[in-house]
């Protein structure tokens, strides 16, 4: 078994579920990080050939403190110095046992299903990493309607993930149609319930 074989498992079910992108939390040497899973998708590119994710670590307290990683399910594919440098891990006779023990405690906090819940921070970090995939402003999280692509055109499967996290209820009605796209803003009072959209759609 691999020392983070549960990304593995992880990576699984974000595909077997239609997920991009997961997250969880990490706190290694009293440093608190949101960890996001990304899927090699559109924009994410697979560097490493036996890569299978591209992990963004970021720290809890400073989000734009981040460090972006591929991994497969041994280690982090990136030289032991990048990887000391970020985390504070000090220098060591035996750098290779250092960074497995890394792994391991690593591994010991991916979960290895999708998580039904995430915090503020996970959400605002997740919204921010799915509208950069997306070519969209960041800040674009009120969302106040929805287009019907033309045929043979679908929306991009980081406006499904954007739409499950933060309106699921609204996605389960209208996100059976791979046509329809979620249309956000980053103005909260053109913000739509889930039953004013749903009304528009049904006066068209």
């Amino acid at each position: 078994m691999g020392n983070l074989e549960h990304l593995k498992l992880l990576r699984t079910d974000m595909e077997a579920k239609g997920w991009t992108i997961s997250s969880f939390i990490f706190v290694y040497k009293n440093i608190k990080y949101v960890v996001l899973v990304k899927l090699f998708i559109g924009p994410i590119k697979k560097v490493n050939p036996y890569a299978l994710v591209q992990l963004e670590f970021m720290k809890y307290n400073n989000i734009k403190d981040n460090y972006v990683v591929e991994a497969h399910s041994n280690s982090l594919l990136d030289d032991i110095k990048s990887i000391r440098k970020y985390f504070g891990i000090a220098y060591g006779p035996n750098m290779g046992q250092l960074m497995e023990q890394f792994a391991q405690t690593l591994n010991r906090v991916v979960p290895t299903q999708v998580p039904n819940h995430y915090d503020e921070t996970q959400l605002k970090c997740l919204n921010y990493s799915l509208s950069q995939s997306d070519s969209e402003d960041p800040t674009k999280i009120y969302c106040y309607g929805t287009i019907m692509n033309p045929v043979g055109k679908q929306r991009s499967p980081f406006n499904s993930d954007k739409t499950k996290l933060n309106r699921p209820a609204l996605f389960k009605e209208l996100g059976v149609d791979p046509r329809r796209s979620f249309c956000y803003s980053n103005d909260s009072q053109k913000k739509k319930s889930d039953g004013e959209i749903i009304a528009n759609i049904n006066k068209q």
